[in-house]
C-alpha cells in the first residue's frame, strides 16, 4: 500500500471525496466488501457526531462515528498496524478543519433552541436559524453537489436520502423546530402539476409525515412554491381527482398528526428586504396552540433593489452572452410576443426588483443586466464566439446569492451550472428568519437575533 500519513485533513479533502481512495484501499487490504461503501454516509455520521459531541444530541451519533474515526486515521496512516492504539485527541485533530467555516465559526456556540433542516440544499433554513440563536442537531440533503456546498459552508455533511428508515432513526426526538423546504417539481408548473402521482418526488412529503409523527418537533417550518395551492391529487394512472395536494396535506397535518395549523401564507421576497420577486407558500404548525398565529407581513423592512447587491467592478466576460446567442434570444421574444405570449429575456435596471430565480430553461434570461464595465467584451477571443455588442450578461454566483439573502461570508463554489441550480432551489433567507422569528415568538422558545 502506498505510505500515506495526514495529521489534519483540508476542507477539500473532507467535503470534496479525496479520502475515498485510500479508505478503499483500506477497506481491500481488510477484505471488506467496498461495493456499498458509502463516503458521504460516513462523514455525515462523523460531522454531525463532532459537532453536536458537548450536547446531548451528539449520544445519537457517537456508537457509529467512533469506529469510523478511527478507520479513517488508520486508513490515512498507513504505517499503523491493527492493534495500535490512537489517542482520541488525535483522531479528532484529523477532521479539525470542519470547524474552519465561516458560517460555522459565527454560529458554532449557538444552544438557544434546536432544529432539523429536512431537503436542506445549501442551508438557507440553517442560516435564517442560526441568525435567531439556533443549533442544528440534523441535516438531510439528497444531491451530492450541494451536500459538498454545504459542507464546505457549514462543516458538516448532510445524511442523503431520508427515505431509508437508518437515517429518519437518526433525527433527534422533540427539537424545537423541524425545517423543510421539500421538493417543489411534482408541485409546480415545471413538475408537470403531477402532485403525489409523481414516483420519485412526490411521496417524499409522506416520509417528512412519518418523520413529524416520529419526533414531534415543537414547531414545523415548511416552505414550497405557489403552485402548491392550486394543484390537484392525481390517480395511479394520472387522472385528476377533485381533492387539492395542499388539502391533503393539511388533513395529514392537522386531523392525523394533530398539530395546530393555520392556513398557509404566500409571502413575497421583496417584501423582506429581498431583491427579488419571489412568491413562496409557508405552511406552519404548532404542537401547542396559544391563540390565533398571525404571519410577518415585512412591514417597515426597508426595500432591497437590484442595483444594492450587483458587482461593483468588472464581471469576467463568461458572464456575458455570445451575440448569436442574444439574437436568438432577440428573435425568440419576437416570435412569443406575434402569439400573443410574454415568455422570453427580461433585462432588470439598478431600480428593479429581480424576477424569481428558477433552475433551467429560459431561468437565467429572466434576469439579464446590462454591463458595459468589462473593456474587454467586444475585443476578448471566446470558445462561444463573438460576445454580444449590447453587452448582456447573465448574474453572477455572487449576485445570486445576495438575491437570496446569503450573507458575504457563504462561500460560493465553482461552476455556474451547479450554482445557479443550487441558489435558484434555496430559499430565501431573510423571509425564513422573520418566519421563524414569529413562530419563536408565539411558541414562547427563547432566541438570540444575531446578525
Amino acid at each position: 500500500m502506498k505510505p500515506y500519513n495526514k495529521e489534519r485533513l483540508s476542507k477539500d479533502e473532507l467535503f470534496g471525496g479525496r479520502l475515498i481512495a485510500p479508505m478503499r484501499q483500506w477497506l481491500k487490504n481488510h477484505d471488506i466488501e467496498t461495493k456499498r461503501y458509502d463516503y458521504n454516509a460516513d462523514m455525515a455520521i462523523i460531522t454531525h457526531y463532532l459537532q453536536n459531541r458537548n450536547y446531548p444530541e451528539g449520544n445519537i451519533y457517537r456508537e457509529e462515528a467512533m469506529p469510523l474515526m478511527e478507520r479513517y486515521y488508520k486508513a490515512t496512516h498507513t504505517e499503523l498496524g491493527d492493534d495500535d492504539i490512537v489517542e482520541l485527541h488525535l483522531i479528532e485533530d484529523l477532521f479539525a478543519e470542519m470547524y474552519n467555516t465561516a458560517v460555522y465559526r459565527l454560529h458554532n456556540d449557538n444552544n438557544a433552541f434546536t432544529f432539523v433542516d429536512l431537503f436542506a440544499g445549501i442551508g438557507g433554513f440553517r442560516i435564517a436559524l442560526e441568525q435567531l440563536g439556533g443549533r442544528c442537531v440534523y441535516a438531510s440533503e439528497f444531491d451530492t453537489s450541494a451536500q459538498r456546498t454545504y459542507g464546505m459552508n457549514h462543516g458538516v455533511v448532510p445524511f442523503g436520502d431520508i427515505t431509508l428508515q437508518e437515517n429518519k432513526d437518526r433525527i433527534p426526538e422533540g427539537v424545537d423546530v423541524l425545517c423543510a423546504g421539500f421538493p417543489c417539481q411534482p408541485f409546480s408548473l415545471a413538475g408537470l402539476r403531477r402532485g403525489f402521482s409523481d414516483e420519485t418526488k412526490g411521496t417524499l412529503f409522506f416520509d417528512l409525515r412519518d418523520i413529524i409523527e416520529a419526533k414531534r418537533p415543537r414547531i414545523i417550518l415548511l416552505e414550497n412554491v405557489q403552485g402548491l395551492l392550486s394543484i390537484h391529487n392525481r390517480d395511479e394512472v394520472g387522472n385528476r381527482l377533485p381533492e387539492k395536494t395542499i388539502d391533503t396535506i393539511l388533513h395529514i397535518l392537522r386531523d392525523e398528526l394533530h398539530y395546530y395549523v393555520p392556513d398557509p401564507k404566500v409571502l413575497n421576497a421583496r417584501n423582506f428586504g429581498v431583491p427579488q420577486n419571489r412568491d413562496r407558500v409557508f405552511i406552519v404548525g404548532f404542537l401547542e396552540q396559544r391563540g390565533d398565529y398571525n404571519y410577518p407581513t415585512g412591514e417597515g423592512i426597508p426595500d432591497v433593489r437590484f442595483g444594492n447587491i450587483r458587482e461593483d467592478g468588472i464581471v469576467d466576460t463568461r458572464y456575458y452572452m455570445s451575440e448569436r446567442y442574444w439574437q436568438t434570444l432577440v428573435r425568440h421574444k419576437a416570435v412569443q410576443r406575434e402569439k400573443g405570449r410574454g415568455y422570453g429575456y427580461r433585462i432588470i435596471s439598478n431600480d428593479d426588483f429581480g424576477h424569481t430565480l428558477m433552475v433551467g430553461g429560459m431561468g437565467l434570461e429572466r434576469n439579464l443586466v446590462v454591463d458595459p464595465a468589462n473593456p474587454n467584451v467586444n475585443n476578448v477571443e471566446d470558445p462561444r464566439g463573438e460576445l454580444n455588442h449590447a453587452h448582456i450578461r447573465v448574474l453572477t454566483g455572487r449576485e445570486c446569492a445576495r438575491m437570496q439573502g446569503f450573507p458575504e461570508y457563504f462561500e460560493i463554489l465553482t461552476g455556474k451550472t451547479p450554482v445557479y441550480k443550487q441558489f435558484g432551489n434555496s430559499v430565501a433567507v431573510p423571509v425564513v428568519r422573520e418566519v421563524a422569528r414569529s413562530l419563536l415568538l408565539y411558541s414562547n422558545i427563547d432566541f438570540n437575533l444575531l446578525e
